[in-house]
């Protein structure tokens, strides 16, 4: 039972890292997306500055479809991979996450359609049918402890209140500073980024941007938290606007999440 409540924990504690380094649920104006498959040039006024060219990049990726990975690596005490594609529209999300904590690898399987959460993992839990997946109602619990926002499944929206200082690097590459205290996050990630202290008013990252004027890449360093080590995430997104299905799992192979589970989302 131990070890299955630390997997939890980690499940969690990468979840909550990832959504706070991904930039939260605070909303910027969305651009529209463009046709399934289409390239969109972006045209930049030679005037424009770095930090407005990096600001027109994360407006253009939101609300888009898109294929995303995450990794993220919690000091010596976890680290996680999550891969997915979501579909902003109809606020859909689909992934899979390996988490690596205590020297155990643990397998997830992500579907967010709407408020519903459908989980599977690859941990023994107490009256849990392996092959089935554990149905969480997002509407009674928070979906943000996962790293999933069925607003803004790519994590994207109000990163631009956060910019600090903004400098272009080379072609499509930049590096600055974030202040994650004008963030409005969960209460599970502001209480982090409160213990991270002055720090969490520079937190280094890097960006990449796509000749099309996507955002492809960002890389941060996040500041120690209380009892959290210093955190490193890197995310990528590619497959800009193309097609993306994701549904819910039939009746017959869903069945309703235990409550230890359910607890670490309250």
């Amino acid at each position: 039972m131990k070890s299955t409540r630390a997997a939890l924990l980690a499940v969690v504690l990468s979840g909550a890292l990832t959504v706070t380094a991904a930039c939260g649920d605070k909303k910027d104006n969305e651009s529209s997306a463009p046709a399934s498959g289409a390239s969109t040039s972006v045209q930049v006024s030679p005037s424009a500055d770095a930090k407005t060219e990096l600001a027109d990049a994360f407006k253009k990726v939101s609300g888009v479809p898109l294929a995303y990975t995450a990794t993220t690596e919690t000091g010596t005490v976890s680290s996680a991979k999550l891969t997915g594609s979501s579909d902003p529209a109809n606020k859909a999300n689909s992934g899979k996450m390996t988490i690596t904590a205590q020297s155990q690898n643990i397998d997830a399987e992500v579907i967010v359609v709407g408020t519903d959460l459908y989980l599977k993992m690859g941990l023994p839990l107490p009256g849990v049918d392996p092959k089935k997946w554990m149905y969480i109602d997002g509407s009674k619990t928070s979906l943000s402890k996962l790293g999933l926002n069925p607003d803004d499944p790519a994590n994207i929206k109000g990163i631009n209140d956060a910019l600090v200082t903004v400098e272009k690097t080379g072609a499509g590459a930049y590096k600055g500073t974030l202040d994650l205290t004008k963030r409005n996050l969960p209460a599970s990630s502001a209480a982090l980024i409160q213990q991270m202290g002055a720090a969490a008013k520079s937190v280094p990252f890097e960006a990449s941007v796509g000749a099309d004027g996507y955002l492809t890449s960002m890389k941060m360093t996040m500041p120690a938290a209380g009892q959290v080590p210093a955190t490193s995430s890197v995310s990528t997104f590619s497959d800009f606007g193309k097609p993306v299905t994701i549904t819910k799992p039939a009746a017959a192979e869903v069945q309703p999440a235990p409550a230890a589970l359910l607890a670490q989302f309250a």
